[in-house]
């Protein structure tokens, strides 16, 4: 087609031996040529310079992982020149640990099922050193539908993810140092729970004692016997406030085993407020440890007492089930409701601490609830230690 466009002779030898309109038809073929190779040439620098001049790292594999391109800010990322990453594959130079469902994934991308993968991955710089990066991967297919190769966008989020872990780091550090404080306000709740009753409560017994003698002795003297009679009135209310406030700390009944605990909490919940209380509680016999009982015991104490101030309900329902693996415990009331999003403070903080209590054992506590249907409270906690 080049000769065609250099052609000088004359147009009516042209139009004898070829037609004007063959002559045209060719002319109009070699300008679609030259447009479709300044569109192509267009292109690739376009396509050159962008991959280029990014400054997120970006390379082109074959389908098994090895790289044919790569721009410069994916060798300033791991260290290492174009010619050295172009003799390594992407299997290489990243931490095969942090993909370990990579088989999987390759076959889904393969066949289509799968259009782009996102996943963070750590990269083995040249020197040795580990870095983080978000990898967005893309397949571009042949004509004949087939994956001819990958193409990768590789950004830095080391920085940031050595943040979050950090972060998490702290969070884990703060919910045991939670947990400890936890364990360690339990047990100085049950000592002077102890004490309160033990000491204080023997102490009152003979006080009450002396009192019935000093009636005895001097019953004559009805002034006497008066006062007498007062002091035993107030020593028997003294003695019903210390078991109240023993209770309150740390019910001696939870030393029964949670069952018990519940049946115990449902009781008081109607003679406080007059709540009627419907327990589920299954017929098995649940093996917990003191630590997980009293938690769950917490929870329930919690969302009681949250339910006979602000939930101005006439029925509760627990619904408790556990297993050697795991125990599933629910709180349902028929109150007025509230939206989550918008708890007091007081509230809130008692859910949030209910929550860090579940969570400290590895549970979960679902909350749901919505102005006018009532509040269910939904907790899940293995009875195995979170590794």
């Amino acid at each position: 087609m080049d000769t065609l466009l250099n052609l000088s002779t004359p147009a009516v030898l042209l139009s004898s031996a070829f037609g004007l309109t063959a002559l045209g038809g060719a002319f109009t073929v070699c300008a679609r040529l030259r447009q479709e190779r300044e569109r192509f040439r267009i292109d690739n620098a376009f396509f050159q310079s962008t991959f280029q001049a990014s400054a997120v790292g970006m390379t082109v594999a074959n389908r098994e992982g090895h790289y044919l391109r790569v721009n410069r800010a994916m060798c300033d990322f791991v260290g290492y020149s174009e010619t050295e990453l172009l003799q390594r594959s992407y299997q290489d130079i990243t931490c095969l640990e942090d993909f370990p469902d990579r088989e999987r994934v390759r076959s889904q991308l393969l066949d289509g099922s799968l259009p782009r993968l996102q996943r963070e991955v750590r990269y083995i710089r040249k020197d040795g050193r580990s870095v983080w990066a978000l990898v967005v991967a893309s397949r571009v297919l042949d004509q004949d539908g087939d994956v001819a190769y990958w193409v990768s966008q590789v950004l830095d989020i080391d920085s940031r993810k050595h943040a979050e872990l950090a972060l998490i780091e702290s969070r884990r550090q703060l919910r045991e140092l939670s947990k400890h404080q936890e364990s360690l306000l339990e047990n100085e709740r049950k000592r002077i729970a102890r004490e309160i009753h033990d000491e204080l409560g023997q102490r009152l017994t003979a006080l009450k004692m002396e009192i019935s003698l000093l009636r005895l002795g001097f019953g004559h003297n009805p002034a006497l016997f008066r006062i007498a009679d007062e002091m035993r009135t107030l020593a028997d209310g003294t003695m019903d406030a210390v078991r109240q406030i023993a209770s309150n700390l740390r019910p001696a009944v939870l030393d029964l085993g949670l069952v018990p605990a519940i049946e115990w909490l449902a009781e008081q919940l109607y003679k406080r407020a007059s709540i009627q209380v419907h327990l589920d509680l299954g017929t098995e016999d649940i093996p917990m440890d003191d630590n997980h009982v009293t938690v769950a015991f917490r929870a329930i104490q919690e969302s009681l007492t949250n339910i006979a101030r602000h939930a101005r309900a006439q029925e509760v329902r627990i619904r408790l089930r556990g297993s050697r693996a795991g125990l599933d415990l629910q709180i349902q009331d028929d109150g007025i409701g509230f939206d989550p999003a918008r708890l007091d403070s007081q509230q809130g903080f008692g859910i949030m601490g209910m929550r860090e209590r579940v969570t400290a054992l590895g549970g979960t506590l679902a909350l749901h609830s919505q102005p006018g249907s009532g509040t269910r409270i939904t907790i899940a906690i293995p009875l195995q230690e979170p590794t």
